[in-house]
């Protein structure tokens, strides 16, 4: 095949990553922890979200025991605290202290929302039949908040190889939204 050459079966995540790189905050009631998750989109309209956490993540325990956590999005600034989040243990020290990240009390979960994250979704767990074989968790978001005045435009994406991407430009495209148009409000 002439018009394009072979590429690695195990890298197509890298072609379709599917949402921003984000981190997930859990709480078992005594200790709060952060984790840093590129494996994450939305499933449905209403508020179902997946994210992949799997038994090698510290937070997995947690979030089978508790059943809820939050998903901060975090903007372009926060990039390398969000990696340096995932290059750590909650299990070996406080993520939170280390970080200087600010706990905001949320309103459905125990979990803390981030305070310096342009948006938290706080979540609990939908449905867990496929964590087992995929370490997909179906959550449903149960409230959400924005940094008043932000705009979701800064959010950064991970493309499996240790580089990352920003959003670029903004194109509003509402007004040719003729079938869907319930969405483009």
């Amino acid at each position: 095949m002439d018009t394009f050459e072979s590429y690695p079966v195990r890298d197509t995540y890298r072609l379709i990553e599917p949402g921003p790189t984000v981190l997930i905050s859990t709480s078992d009631g005594d200790r709060d922890n952060l984790m840093t998750n590129a494996f994450n989109m939305p499933v449905r309209h209403d508020g179902i979200l997946a994210v992949v956490v799997g038994t090698w993540d510290a937070s997995f325990a947690t979030l089978q025991k508790s059943r809820q956590c939050v998903i901060g999005v975090p903007g372009a600034e926060l990039m390398q605290t969000t990696v340096e989040v995932g290059n750590c243990s909650g299990d070996d020290l406080d993520k939170w202290e280390h970080f200087g990240l600010t706990r905001v009390p949320g309103i459905s979960v125990a979990a803390p929302l981030i305070g310096e994250c342009v948006a938290n979704i706080e979540c609990k767990v939908e449905d867990d039949s496929l964590v087992e074989d995929y370490s997909l968790w179906l959550l449903r978001a149960t409230a959400a908040w924005i940094r008043p005045g932000a705009e979701l435009t800064s959010e950064f994406h991970h493309r499996g190889n240790g580089t990352f991407s920003t959003n670029g430009e903004l194109h509003d495209l509402r007004e040719h939204m003729t079938k869907w148009k319930y969405f483009s409000n």
